[in-house]
């Protein structure tokens, strides 16, 4: 559970990041952080689905906590089998969301949501590595910062007990 709430909240920060960072960069359309509603809309394309702009954002939003809670799920089932520091597990988690979402063979590339990896701006990559990393290190800290006061009473009872 501890890692479903972390993931929940990380999507939080993911999404205000790179929105910031679309308003930020020279250049860069604000809809370009729109990733969510454009898979949503390809998606609704590719099944012949008549969609309205706003069932858009809804089912992208939902999309993006139930991932989230996902990959907050599967965070912490990596981390009880191979617990890593967050600065470590974080990055490494990144990597494979990169992988999974906009990588050549990414979903994201793969609908056409995103251009292929070759004919990418610059700054759609470094957004979607902005939102790859914002996601898994708030995770990744937030996570470890759940489960220290824990492991912190657990140690004080532990401490007590030997004295008792």
């Amino acid at each position: 559970m501890t890692g479903i709430v972390a993931g929940l909240v990380a999507g939080i920060p993911q999404v205000a990041l790179t929105q910031l960072e679309a308003w930020l960069l020279p250049e860069a359309p604000r809809e370009s952080a729109d990733i969510g509603p454009r898979f949503v809309q390809r998606l609704a394309r590719r099944t012949d689905a008549d969609l309205k702009r706003e069932h858009h954002w809804l089912l992208a939003g939902a999309f993006h906590f139930g991932y989230a809670g996902w990959w907050g799920l599967l965070y912490a089932l990596l981390q009880r089998w191979r617990p890593a520091q967050p600065h470590v597990g974080g990055p490494l988690l990144a990597a494979l969301i990169y992988a999974l979402a906009f990588s050549p063979w990414g979903a994201a590339t793969q609908t056409g949501t995103e251009a292929p990896v070759e004919t990418r701006p610059t700054r759609a990559t470094l957004m979607h590595w902005t939102a790859a990393l914002s996601f898994s290190l708030s995770l990744a800290y937030l996570y470890d910062r759940f489960e220290r006061p824990r492991a912190d009473v657990a140690d004080r009872v532990g401490r007590w007990a030997t004295r008792a």
